[in-house]
């Protein structure tokens, strides 16, 4: 089948001045409903310059879908600046979609632009705004699940509203996600009430609270400016930006914390409102600075390793003192451990004792000789590096990874993370764009 192409739309655009609806056009707005494809030819009516044009015929005016008028996009914002162009940008997709259009000049039919989109129920929260679990099998709703609530499949009209009760409403899909992440029970972290719906169905209606976009593979962001029920439920502000596979980051102003996650759950990390910063990584954690490294606790630092703790001084001398001149604090150094020690210089080692030293064994004590075992050497190698911008290399490292500058050659393959609702939209496109439908 043909595909769609700039001449095709400029010859349509030719052959609707001379459309009989012309002598109704006028400066008015009028229900135009899109069109992807022509029934009778099969030719793709889609914009090939990507600027948003749509392919739409007015039921008011008699139109008919298999010879639709074509519309320009009328950007709410946007503009031209010496660095290039700017501005907001956003078009629907599928057939059917009811947009409102207007014709600029006098209403010439070549003029006609469309510049919103009637819909009936909005939606801005990916996987929807949580609501009563149905329980369909997937254990949500059930058990000690009963009355947590979940992403909820919002209905598309209003009709269909009417008709449902909201424990009727499917669970949506990302409910998977948010399992995985572990944040299904977790209402700042996990599901979302930010619905425009949500303030208005109080027993006394409050104005919404809450703006933002979706896209339809599920990607969103929005702004909740919180709120709170009739019953006292405190619906928090946030900002939130979640990708359609479930990738996510939230500014939460009123518990003030900031909170970023992956899709898989694997990699979490948060300030908190008291301070303190968690994160949490399934798989390495990497650090690297190319000047000093400064740690400091006011109180105590842990380190705990389930295997080896490895330190290594490449250039320069280790050394670990403990207490200074100016504190009363004895400074002790407590050295033990459940197997044997090894204590090994290549070079002189000295002992200075300012007061008394004992030595205490459970059997003999030889002062050179027999031959002592050697301590184990911690084992070195090598790592690719970034340094002005050019590839080099780190030797001499006991790190099994070391981020870069970028471009960082991260030796973990990412696994493509793609909600099943975006793959499935993108393959029906890819049909519609080669005529397939």
């Amino acid at each position: 089948m043909a595909l769609n192409t700039l001449g095709n739309i400029l010859h349509k655009q030719k052959k609707s001045e001379s459309s009989p609806i012309l002598d109704n056009l006028t400066r008015g707005v009028y229900k135009a409903v899109t069109v992807l494809q022509n029934p009778t030819t099969k030719e793709v009516y889609i914009d090939p310059e990507g600027r948003g044009r749509l392919a739409a015929y007015i039921p008011a005016l008699g139109g008919d879908p298999s010879d639709p008028l074509f519309f320009q996009y009328a950007s709410p914002y946007g503009g031209v600046v010496k660095e290039g162009n700017y501005g907001f940008f956003g078009t629907p997709v599928g057939e059917a979609v009811t947009i409102l259009v207007t014709f600029a000049e006098g209403g010439n039919a070549t003029e006609g632009y469309w510049f919103a989109v009637t819909q009936d129920i909005p939606d801005i929260v990916s996987g929807g705004a949580a609501g009563e679990a149905n329980a369909d099998g997937t254990g949500q709703g059930e058990g000690k699940f009963e009355k947590i609530a979940s992403s909820k499949t919002q209905p598309r009209t209003l009709g269909e509203a009417a008709d449902t009760r909201e424990k009727e409403l499917q669970n949506n899909p990302r409910n998977k996600v948010l399992a995985d992440q572990g944040t299904y029970t977790d209402t700042l972290r996990g599901t979302s009430t930010a619905s425009p719906h949500r303030d208005s169905k109080y027993e006394l209606p409050q104005e919404n609270k809450v703006v933002g976009f979706k896209t339809p593979g599920g990607g969103s962001f929005y702004i909740d400016d919180g709120s709170v029920n009739d019953d006292g439920t405190i619906h928090p502000e946030q900002i939130r930006m979640t990708t359609a596979s479930g990738s996510c980051l939230i500014l939460d102003g009123a518990n003030d914390f900031v909170y970023a996650i992956n899709s898989t759950g694997t990699g979490w990390i948060e300030l908190g409102a008291g301070g303190e910063i968690n994160a949490y990584a399934e798989g390495s954690m990497n650090m690297r600075t190319e000047k000093d490294f400064n740690i400091r606790a006011d109180k105590n630092i842990n380190i705990e390793a389930g295997e080896n703790i490895h330190m290594h001084s490449v250039r320069g001398d280790t050394k670990i003192n403990s207490g200074t001149e100016n504190e009363e604090s004895t400074g002790e150094i407590h050295l033990r451990s459940k197997g044997n020690q090894f204590l090994q210089s290549e070079a002189g080692m000295n002992i200075n004792v300012g007061v008394n030293c004992v030595v205490t064994t459970g059997g003999k004590l030889h002062l050179n000789g027999p031959l002592a075992p050697e301590s184990e050497l911690i084992l070195v190698d090598s790592l690719p590096d970034m340094q002005n911008l050019e590839t080099t290399e780190l030797t001499d490292t006991i790190l099994s990874e070391m981020p870069t500058h970028e471009p960082f050659v991260r030796p973990h393959a990412s696994k493509p993370a793609t909600s099943e609702f975006a793959i499935a939209s993108a393959s029906e496109d890819g049909k519609k764009n080669m005529g397939t439908t």
